[in-house]
């Protein structure tokens, strides 16, 4: 047996209209059409479920069934009103985690343009290194990342690339060992410390190839401003990216190793067969118009 949502919605018309031709009228059809339902509705459920006096009664049967009626039209108001809601981005949550380079750059100019886009979106955003963006939507902490790619990211995750992003080897120029880094930088880089947000594993290459063994130590610094102020107390050398390596005159580059420049692809990315939420498709497009991809 299979109860029509229609023939829920004109029982509990007539109850609520207190009549048959009342219920009609609401309805936008004709009192025999209404009485008609009704009587389906019954013969169907082999019972009386209103008596028809003025105004009708609903039986003991009718008052179980009116109340499933209510539960579900409710439920299908409720559910009209959230999808219209999701539409308008009032529903909607941007889940977004981003690195220090595309903050510094970029966020504040497309996160202004999608909260007036859409201002009834709510934002959970945060700053984090780039290897810990990828483990955080992975881990589903984050819906969405926006930061460099690894070498081997996740094969279940989506990668929107929109530009190319080059990090540069530098030092403060007052370090104490300057003139010796540039007369004989691998020697001397052996002796200082890289200072960095993260260092990708490299299990797959041989000692002596892998970037942390050209350095005497890592230390993983997750805040940019700290390692950069470590770095100008001559505590060791990092690397910047050349979208920030401008704002900074007291640095230079150490040239002419084969390890001076990192090249990174920079985008979104997030999890393939997880539908993206409407804030996440909508900060999309305005990234995808941003950047012309």
């Amino acid at each position: 047996m299979h109860i029509e949502r229609s023939e829920a919605r004109i029982l509990s018309t007539v109850v609520e209209a207190g009549g048959f031709s009342r219920a009609a009228e609401k309805l936008g059809v004709s009192q025999s059409a209404v009485s008609q339902s009704v009587a389906n509705l019954e013969h169907k459920l082999n019972t009386t479920l209103l008596t028809r006096t003025t105004p009708p009664e609903l039986t003991e049967a009718g008052i179980r069934f009116y109340r499933y009626s209510r539960t579900v039209l409710d439920e299908e108001l409720l559910a009209l009103e959230d999808i219209a809601k999701i539409r308008s981005g009032a529903l909607s949550t941007l889940s977004l985690a981003v690195n220090s380079a595309v903050n510094r750059c970029y966020a504040q100019k497309l996160l202004l343009d999608f909260c007036a886009a859409n201002p009834l979106t709510c934002l959970k955003l945060d700053v984090a290194p780039s290897l810990e963006l990828i483990k955080g939507v992975d881990a589903d902490r984050w819906e969405m990342g926006f930061g460099p790619f690894l070498n081997d990211m996740p094969g279940h995750f989506e990668c929107q690339r929109f530009f190319t992003e080059k990090r540069y080897l530098i030092v403060h120029k007052k370090h104490e060992k300057l003139d010796a880094l540039f007369n004989d930088p691998l020697a001397v880089l052996q002796k200082l410390p890289l200072l960095t947000s993260y260092l990708e594993a490299s299990t797959k290459k041989k000692a002596g190839e892998r970037l942390r063994d050209n350095f005497s130590s890592i230390w993983e610094v997750s805040n940019l401003d700290l390692r950069i102020e470590l770095a100008r107390a001559g505590m060791g050398v990092l690397y910047l990216s050349d979208l920030l390596l401008g704002d900074l005159d007291d640095f230079v580059v150490i040239k002419d190793l084969e390890f001076s420049t990192i090249e990174r692809q920079v985008g979104l990315f997030y999890k393939k067969h997880k539908p993206l939420s409407e804030g996440a498709r909508r900060f999309k497009a305005i990234c995808q118009a941003h950047f012309g991809a």
